[in-house]
């Protein structure tokens, strides 16, 4: 299906105090037509600098790397976190390529495992939610899932829209030109209603939401704040549930993989938690670099613990 979901140039966005977020869409746009070998060198460069002078977010990264893998050295968190700033930084710059160039060839060369699983489960008849996690390529990855499955199913995804409405509208309209289609948390009777006629939406909901988490579950040993609004939409949709990783190569292509169906996803959403956590961290696990580790992710805490920060 064609999505014309498009937002398009307003006379809002044209005033004077958004000129330095149209110069940050250009600077963007002029990116994306480097080559991606350049786009990586230049990425794995920019996050060394971030690494050496961005203290506050190598702080947090450093303390959630140390308390998930307590088993290394300081030097191997270290170079690990190193690694970690260059990936997302390789990430950042991948971004704006997928949004505007073509993926075709990417989409062709792919590794996929597990597809076979989402279909499966998408014809149980209430649609899929894809549970997912916050990974260093997820922008680049996006196009090259919508490749595999919009000629036959639709796609979208969940979102937090971006404060300012100019650079909202890149990123939109960035994924949305894959002919897939986002959904915002004040959209989920929408979302819900594109489940049951049969939609996959993807989801990753692995932050620190603050107010809005009602839930604990350990990630990496660790109690991780979550939220149940998963569990209550494959309630109401009637969705299966699977998970789904999504990584960059060491030899510069891209992969992703479908979990089997998650059993029982929406009964008891304290085991729902728990139970694609644990998916997550063996995602994780098998390329740590890639994961969003400067994000406070154990920032609320179960009642009565000290601030983890």
């Amino acid at each position: 299906m064609k999505y014309n979901n498009l937002i398009p140039v307003s006379k809002t966005l044209l005033q004077p105090k958004y000129i330095g977020a149209w110069l940050v869409v250009l600077t963007m746009w002029l990116i994306a037509w480097l080559p991606l070998s350049t786009k990586q060198y230049f990425g794995k460069k920019i996050g060394t600098l971030l690494y050496r002078h961005m203290k506050s977010r190598t702080r947090i990264g450093r303390k959630n790397l140390s308390a998930c893998f307590p088993e290394k050295s300081p030097q191997e968190i270290e170079s690990l976190l190193e690694e970690n700033m260059q990936q997302m930084s390789i990430g950042a710059l991948e971004a704006p390529h997928a949004w505007w160039r073509n993926m075709k060839p990417h989409a062709a060369t792919v590794n996929v495992i597990g597809l076979d699983k989402l279909i499966q489960a998408q014809a149980k008849g209430n649609g899929v939610l894809i549970m997912g996690g916050h990974f260093a390529a997820v922008d680049f990855i996006i196009p090259l899932i919508a490749a595999k499955v919009t000629d036959h199913f639709h796609l979208a995804y969940m979102y937090r829209p971006h404060d300012n409405p100019v650079i909202d509208r890149m990123i939109v309209n960035g994924r949305n030109r894959h002919d897939v289609m986002g959904f915002t948390k004040r959209q989920l009777k929408d979302m819900i209603q594109f489940l049951k006629d049969g939609g996959m939406t993807w989801y990753g909901c692995d932050q620190n939401f603050s107010k809005s988490s009602d839930r604990f579950a350990p990630f990496f040993g660790v109690q991780a704040a979550n939220i149940s609004t998963p569990s209550w939409i494959a309630k109401e949709s009637g969705a299966a549930v699977v998970f789904m990783r999504m990584h960059r190569l060491e030899n510069g292509g891209y992969e992703f993989e479908i979990s089997d169906e998650l059993a029982n996803f929406g009964e008891d959403p304290q085991a729902d938690c728990e139970a694609w956590n644990k998916e997550l961290e063996k995602a994780v696990r098998m390329r740590p670099s890639q994961y969003f580790w400067v994000h406070k992710r154990f920032k609320k805490r179960p009642p009565g613990e000290a601030p983890f920060y």
